[in-house]
């Protein structure tokens, strides 16, 4: 079976090579090497994140024929929590419940349809994969692609409560585009900052780049992410992939690794009595 290389994984990649190595092989590194990594569990932000998603998905194709969607925002958003919730949710201080998910998924949403243009030749929530060789497949699902003016783009939405740098993944979304034969000539993503019910939304932030740059960036990790991975099918050591205990996602939460014999850069930490 084919190696898959998400597109969503490739910004990632550089942060903590290690961490998302454990991520993105898991299956094969627990079952085939026997390293005892430890599944993890949503956070807020991604739970509140996709339920904005899927609140857009659903509102732009009612706005397109011209019908309301308020309802089915806040319809889609709800149920979008209810699953990942099913799943286990690490909440936190900015989104502490279910409630706040959905309170704050709904706000984005509309925030960012205020901003967002009309635009034709539309596409939404497109799955796109190419042949990398070796044996390895890049896939991406890409948000929105359609024309605006003369040009046509691929738009990316974000939420959080940090804007991040995410090129490498829109590089990889228009590698996978052009590949298919299709053109590609803006790069944009929507941001909305995730705040506090009790907090007003920002306005959107939105951000254009340059195909030409992003498709070089991802590819470049693109051949990282390969070469490392064959060169620890080899060797059969963890140390193929450089950790980084200073990263903000070096955290039981969000590393499958943490504290484990595949990364035993941190352990839980004892205090002197």
């Amino acid at each position: 079976m084919a190696t898959i290389i998400r597109c969503s994984s490739l910004s990632h990649y550089t942060d903590c090579p290690r961490r998302s190595a454990a991520k993105m092989f898991f299956n094969e590194l627990s079952e085939e090497y026997g390293f005892d990594l430890t599944p993890t569990k949503t956070s807020a932000g991604a739970a509140v994140g996709t339920a904005m998603h899927k609140s857009l998905e659903a509102a732009i194709v009612l706005r397109a024929k011209g019908q309301p969607y308020a309802e089915e925002i806040k319809k889609v958003a709800e149920a979008s929590i209810i699953e990942s919730a099913r799943e286990g949710i690490i909440w936190d201080d900015t989104t502490f419940d279910r409630s706040a998910g959905v309170l704050q998924a709904v706000r984005q949403a509309h925030a960012i349809l205020d901003v967002f243009p009309e635009l034709d030749e539309i596409a939404i929530e497109g799955e796109f994969t190419a042949d990398l060789g070796d044996d390895f497949v890049l896939s991406g699902h890409i948000d929105i692609r359609g024309r605006e003016g003369q040009k046509h783009t691929i738009q990316d939405f974000k939420s959080g409560t940090v804007k991040r740098v995410n090129i490498p993944q829109y590089g990889g979304y228009s590698l996978l585009v052009r590949t298919a034969g299709q053109k590609v000539d803006l790069l944009r993503e929507i941001y909305v900052k995730r705040v506090g019910k009790t907090k007003a939304q920002p306005a959107p932030v939105v951000q254009d780049y340059d195909p030409a740059m992003a498709e070089n960036f991802a590819y470049a990790i693109i051949k990282k992410i390969k070469s490392d991975l064959q060169a620890f099918r080899k060797s059969g050591s963890p140390w193929v992939w450089l950790p980084n205990p200073n990263s903000m996602m070096c955290s039981p939460h969000y590393c499958p690794a943490y504290g484990t014999k595949f990364c035993k850069c941190k352990t839980k930490e004892t205090k002197n009595v």
